[in-house]
């Protein structure tokens, strides 16, 4: 399964490895985000206060978008205390935090499910419900730490292996077979990668995001969900990851090791690898932390979601 690729490099030692950038760039079957969906992502990012009619007007400029957004609202358990028949209702039932969400997931499943391209070996449903599952947890810890911004956090987890996708995309057979290579050897998909010399999805997921210019914190959950050690991205960053950004890496981690645990969806392998005690150290956070935030995160995941009503009218 060793095999060469088109786009390679050579690093500062000497060694072959992959260029990332021109990977990213030569994903064709991969749906990049439009730019009104990455203004969409920005104008909630960049305040607390977002500009409800501005927002109204953006969303309205795509018509695919507004009604898939209308049918998950009209799908939800709340449109029975509202009629949903515009964007401005769906607001009301959902939350502007939520329609950005659907922008963006509505854009990969497009692709990834109507049609499905990758329907033979890998479950694309569940990797779907496996990454809101790290989204949601995501949101419920930075809520717990107190944080105002915890919408933020879903996102992070919701597109944490964005890489994963673009490795699909750039080669689908290689990267069915990294799944079965993981699976039969017990391992990680990041392991595997390594193993195999097929592109790492962390990097691949960097270069993807920068490309669609989303938001650093984005970049940065993507490149480091599997890197532990804060000293570790220090080195690689030469400096420039700053505690926002650390914390935001960690939340994500630890939001992966209880999707895992919990058994919510298939992320393309089933080990649990994440070395917990680290990312609460990391965090400053007890270990019986993990046990008080467990009863409402199944009370959360119990309650359906977005993504559920997504899945169900696709």
């Amino acid at each position: 399964m060793k095999q060469r690729y088109s786009f390679v490099k050579f690093d500062e030692n000497g060694q072959q490895t992959h260029d990332y950038k021109s990977l990213a760039d030569s994903i064709t079957t991969l749906p990049t985000l439009r730019s009104n969906i990455v203004d969409l992502v920005q104008s909630v990012e960049d305040s607390c206060e977002t500009n409800i009619p501005d927002f109204v007007d953006k969303v309205r400029k795509d018509q695919s978008l507004v009604a898939q957004i209308l049918k998950v609202a009209r799908a939800s358990k709340y449109a029975r205390m509202i009629q949903v028949d515009t964007i401005s209702d769906a607001i009301q039932v959902l939350g502007v935090q939520k329609l950005r969400d659907i922008a963006i997931t509505q854009s990969f499943l497009g692709n990834f499910l109507k049609p499905n391209p990758y329907a033979n070996g890998f479950d694309w449903k569940a990797f779907w419900k496996h990454a809101h599952t790290v989204g949601v947890i995501s949101s419920i810890i930075a809520k717990k730490l107190g944080k105002l911004d915890h919408e933020r956090f879903y996102t992070g987890g919701l597109l944490h292996d964005l890489g994963k996708m673009g490795a699909f995309a750039v080669d689908e057979k290689s990267m069915l077979g990294v799944a079965e290579f993981a699976r039969k050897q017990d391992i990680s998909i990041i392991e595997a990668e390594n193993n195999l010399l097929t592109p790492k999805h962390d990097l691949l997921g960097e270069a993807i995001s920068e490309i669609w210019d989303l938001p650093k914190y984005i970049t940065k959950v993507c490149r480091y969900h599997h890197t532990y050690h804060r000293e570790q991205r220090a080195q690689k960053e030469r400096g420039f990851l700053d505690d926002e950004q650390n914390e935001h890496i960690d939340i994500v981690i630890l939001a992966n090791y209880l999707a895992k645990k919990l058994k919510q969806g298939y992320s393309g392998h089933s080990v649990i690898e994440e070395p917990v005690s680290l990312i609460l150290s990391n965090l400053k956070l007890p270990e019986i932390f993990l046990e008080e935030i467990t009863p409402p995160i199944l009370a959360e995941l119990q309650q359906g979601s977005f993504l559920d009503d997504m899945l169900n009218v696709a």
